[in-house]
């Protein structure tokens, strides 16, 4: 099987492939700043970049694989799921009019001062 390896002694699972980018959309800058600081005080987000399309804001995060459901959750509760994969962080990064890698960092410093 391709993705995951069970240990030697068949007890562990250990995922071999690296995590994926989720994206979501936001209808407000508001929406995005409140989700981004509940996400810098509940998750450890490991890679993040903002782009602006239009009046909407898309944010690609990964995160441990452990935290996809909470991530994709709480996300949610402030924008839409768009969907998941590198090609689609592509996508967004090349068709938006701002990007900005390190964005859920970049945003923390300032939400928790």
């Amino acid at each position: 099987m391709r993705g995951y390896s069970a240990g030697k002694r068949g007890g562990t699972i250990r995922i071999l492939s690296p995590p994926v980018p989720f994206a979501f959309c936001f209808e407000s800058a508001g929406h995005l700043l409140d989700a981004v600081g509940r996400a810098i005080h509940t998750l450890h987000i490991l890679s993040s970049a903002l782009g602006r399309i239009g009046s909407r804001f898309f944010l690609c995060i990964t995160v441990r694989f452990s935290e996809r459901i909470a991530a994709r959750s709480l996300f949610s509760e402030y924008g839409a799921f768009v969907g998941a994969g590198w090609l689609l962080a592509s996508y967004i990064g090349e068709h938006a009019e701002s990007f900005t890698p390190d964005a859920v960092r970049k945003m923390g410093r300032y939400l928790q001062a």
